[in-house]
């Protein structure tokens, strides 16, 4: 009995000293964890912190406060496992597709603390300044995980239904023939734009309070359209919620759904007659495939939440690109194109999804609600009224991505206009009838360029990068017009490439792009009609019209139009508005090169931009050929996708057969009843005020001649009756009655109607 007693009692102290040691190693591994979880750079950067963490263990995250954005990435070799060869140039799946087999310990977690939800305060500046506090340009350096978005903004729906996300194309970044690798690098985001099909093996959504958002079991297998869930027919990421209790310190799981496309990217690319998806140098022609939009579905009892409480976890279900026609189109029957795509084949029926414990991912994204648009539209100065009230809160909008200072594409030349050029142009707008601005300030992303490489203009003092002039962006510009017509937006993502089409490593102006597609997709439903535009071209109304509002309601009224367009030229400088200038950064305008040659030359002070380029080289109205370099006025509702110069996918493109009534044709092609040109001579023009640099007016006494063998930039305008020959426009050999050159036609509206009210409203702003 006593030695019974005893071996009870020693196996009780046993079980005890066990406990306490499991206890202490717990407390050192979450010692440790907060550790590196909190710390930070010895040099002070303000950078993402980058380290491996294993999520395996809940426990091991429990004491994780405060939540902080962070990027769960996979090593590429996660993928290798699919393919007969990993290292060939065209990969090939292997049939039927193998699983991955991650777990915890391969993936890296980075954390982003300026994105760290510690309290309503903290979360509300960081719902606030979203797309200036991702981790945008981390993205191809210290986050090399082919199959994450690449998020360049994100907020809730108008309607409180969804978080859209604004990702782009990292592949497009570097093409061409120098940049094979990279492109195979970056196939995987391919895939991101190609829906899958998605079959729940259970329903277990357990919502207990945890700190690491755990889901409670939730797993998923590929599956055909047939026997896919009826959310999961075509998806692509796991979208997970959670929200914060502040008060407790606390991160509650709320459930998880399926992502939906806001139109099927694949059945597009068909529908466009693309035979693939992925093209192994240039994809300069597939504009429909650099902006990612992406919807995740809010829980409905989640959509009457407060705001500033939830967060999102993006998980992307991976597969491998499906390359071409053959293995390239994942439709169901009701699309009308072919079903190409083999998923029993490929996958077969036990294809199970990792955990998303033990998944790459994005983490703890936060879910801003949009700030309301005021309820009644500006009205302009020249008193015009519409005369049917329209539903939207807006008419028409203006969309812009600039910056105090830029590159020229190919960075060959500096510009330093951004601010008085925004001025003018903002100005300019609100006279012709455009309701609200909105700028995408891209200043954060330059200044940063300009400092690196340490660019100053010693002769002007405007110039120099490092006097502070960049740091406040172009909200002394926006400041002067009221939140009601005017709304800037930080934006400093830098563009991942700039070069030409014709390049070797062809240009993509990625953080231009995602600013256009944020625009449309945050604020196309304030208003009937959008622009996207740059600050040097100006949409002017012409003929007996004085206000953009007057042109569409008779388009709306008369010819239910919803793309109207404007063909493109770019305007030369008035030599007659230029002053001599001198620039030691450009050769051909520095103080010696003037002693011998012309003096350099720039706009006026005392003259607007307008003015200064009002003469066209090609006399309006435009030829035919000029439609290729076009701007639009478009309907949001309309056009779900567009890109610079062109609405690339609309609701009729998008739409299926079996919504269709009649024929279904594959390829759409422009609609003469849904949009047109406008009439330049009787509704409007497109005046492109594009910067002529001093350097490039440096030859004009050579080049501004009758049959010089190069173009002159500089405007000599032509007598208004003179004819226009387009065959001989690039042979310089127009000329006055007294055989004097002459190279451009000027525009006498914008001189005698539109400039002295530009002028006014300037002086205005002055406080003239």
């Amino acid at each position: 009995m006593v030695a019974s007693n005893g071996r009870k009692l020693y196996s009780l102290f046993l079980s005890i000293g066990l406990f306490f040691t499991f206890l202490t190693s717990i407390t050192v591994v979450v010692w440790h964890e907060e550790i590196i979880s909190h710390g930070h750079r010895d040099d002070g950067a303000n950078q993402p912190l980058l380290r491996s963490h294993s999520a395996a263990q809940p426990s091991r995250l429990l004491e994780e406060w405060p939540p902080v954005c962070s990027a769960y990435t996979e090593p590429l070799s996660s993928t290798d496992v699919w393919y007969e060869d990993p290292s060939a140039d065209k990969l090939t799946p292997k049939i039927p597709l193998p699983m991955r087999t991650m777990t915890t310990q391969n993936l890296t977690r980075i954390i982003f603390p300026t994105m760290s939800y510690s309290s309503i305060d903290a979360t509300s500046n960081i719902c606030n300044n979203v797309p200036s506090l991702l981790p945008i340009d981390e993205f191809g350096s210290t986050i090399m995980d082919t199959y994450l978005p690449w998020i360049h903004d994100l907020f809730i729906s108008q309607d409180g239904t969804n978080v859209n996300i604004i990702a782009q194309n990292k592949r497009r970044c570097h093409k061409g023939k120098l940049h094979t690798s990279e492109m195979k690098f970056w196939e995987g985001q391919v895939a991101l734009f190609q829906p899958v099909a998605i079959k729940r093996l259970n329903a277990t959504t357990n919502t207990r309070a945890t700190r690491n958002g755990n889901s409670g079991g939730v797993r998923y297998r590929l599956s055909t359209h047939e026997e896919a869930d009826p959310d999961g027919v075509e998806t692509r990421f796991i979208c997970r919620f959670k929200s914060v209790d502040y008060t407790q310190q606390s991160v509650t799981y709320q459930g998880e759904i399926l992502s939906t496309y806001p139109f099927n990217y694949e059945f597009v690319n068909w529908r466009k007659k693309k035979s693939t998806m992925v093209e192994d140098n240039k994809e300069q022609s597939y504009f429909w495939l650099s902006s990612l939009l992406i919807n995740c579905p809010i829980p409905t009892h989640l959509q009457i939440a407060p705001p500033f409480t939830l967060m999102l976890d993006i998980i992307p279900i991976r597969t491998p690109v499906r390359r071409n026609d053959r293995d390239g189109f994942f439709f169901h029957e009701g699309h009308g194109g072919p079903m190409t795509f083999d998923a029993a084949a490929m996958w077969q029926r036990n294809h199970v999804l990792p955990e998303a414990a033990s998944s790459g991912r994005w983490e703890n994204l936060p879910i801003c609600t949009l700030k309301k648009p005021h309820s009644k539209a500006t009205i302009s100065d020249g008193g015009y009224t519409n005369p049917t009230p329209a539903k939207k809160p807006y008419r028409l909008v203006a969309c812009t991505w600039t910056s105090a200072q830029h590159q020229r594409r190919g960075n060959e030349r500096r510009i330093s206009d951004g601010k008085s050029r925004l001025r003018e142009w903002i100005a300019f707008n609100l006279q012709v009838g455009f309701d609200h601005v909105y700028v995408f300030d891209n200043t954060g992303a330059n200044s940063t360029i300009f400092r690196l490489k340490n660019e100053v203009d010693n002769d002007d003092p405007r110039n120099d990068a490092s006097n502070g002039d960049l740091e406040d962006g172009l909200s002394s510009v926006t400041d002067l017009f009221p939140s009601s017509q005017v709304t800037r937006i930080d934006w400093p993502a830098t563009v991942c490439n700039n070069n030409r089409p014709a390049h070797d490593d062809p240009g993509e102006r990625s953080s231009q792009y995602a600013a256009e597609a944020a625009c449309r997709t945050r604020y196309g439903a304030h208003t009937d009609w959008m622009a996207s535009m740059d600050p040097d071209e100006y949409f002017v109304p012409m003929g007996k019209y004085t206000n953009w509002k007057e042109i569409l309601d008779k388009i709306d009224r008369e010819e239910g139009l919803k793309v109207l367009k404007f063909r493109s030229t770019r305007a030369r400088p008035l030599l007659e508005f230029l002053t001599p200038t001198y620039d030691e950064g450009a050769k051909e305008c520095t103080r010696d090169m003037a002693k011998e040659h012309n003096q350099c030359l720039v706009k006026r002070d005392d003259k607007t931009y307008l003015e200064t380029y009002n003469c066209e080289y090609i006399k309006t109205p435009k030829p035919e050929r000029f439609a290729r370099a076009m701007k639009q006025f478009y309907r949001p509702d309309y056009v779900i996708s567009h890109f610079v110069h062109y609405s690339t996918v609309t609701t009729d493109l998008a739409t299926e057969k079996q919504h269709t009534k009649g024929k279904f044709h594959q390829q759409i092609t422009a609609n003469n009843k849904i949009e047109r040109f406008v009439d330049e001579s009787n509704e409007g023009i497109l005046i492109h005020a594009k910067t002529t640099v001093p350097a490039e007016t440096f030859s004009r006494d050579e080049l501004c001649a009758l049959n010089s063998p190069n173009p002159c930039l500089v405007g000599i305008p032509c007598p208004d009756d003179l004819p226009f020959n387009d065959e001989l426009h690039q042979k310089n050999v127009f000329h006055d009655e007294k055989g004097e050159f002459c190279n451009c036609w000027m525009n006498r509206k914008v001189e005698r109607y539109w400039v002295p009210k530009l002028v006014d409203a300037l002086d205005k702003l002055s406080g003239g």
